[in-house]
């Protein structure tokens, strides 16, 4: 219990809100040297962030768990060690670039699906909405006819 609640102070301040800050001060310099690390380690938080949520369910039971992630999320992080960096050159960039094709394909494929079923939705919708409004005046000038 104490782990836990110590990663996700440490998390939510080392692992979001300082990145967070040092994010919005490199934009204001506007500088691609200074940004392209925060970039990065973004990129490396999103994946870990995605693994974090599979992991917690099946080996939260796994002594010093948080304790680990804590160290992992430190690693990450500190210019010392460049963790975020290593993890990207080495894996990140040559699985996505290996994989972007498709990855850019099943993308487009989800988009296009996603804005036709929300016309559909929409349509449907205004076409329940209309149908309302028509049968509430029928309502309203049945009762009036009476």
């Amino acid at each position: 219990m104490f782990g836990y609640l110590l990663y996700k102070i440490v998390c939510n301040i080392v692992g979001f809100l300082y990145p967070a800050y040092a994010s919005f001060k490199v934009i204001k310099v506007n500088d691609t040297k200074s940004t392209l690390p925060w970039l990065i380690y973004w990129i490396v938080m999103a994946f870990f962030t995605l693994g974090e949520g599979i992991a917690d369910s099946l080996i939260f039971w796994f002594p010093f768990y948080y304790e680990i992630k804590i160290l992992f999320i430190l690693w990450l992080i500190l210019p010392q060690t460049q963790g975020a960096a290593y993890l990207y050159y080495n894996y990140i960039d040559p699985t996505l670039t290996y994989h972007e094709k498709e990855i850019d394909s099943t993308l487009g494929t989800a988009q296009e699906k996603a804005k036709n079923t929300g016309r559909y939705g929409l349509a449907t919708l205004q076409e329940l909405v209309t149908n309302g409004l028509i049968k509430g005046q029928q309502i309203i000038k049945a009762e009036r006819a009476n």
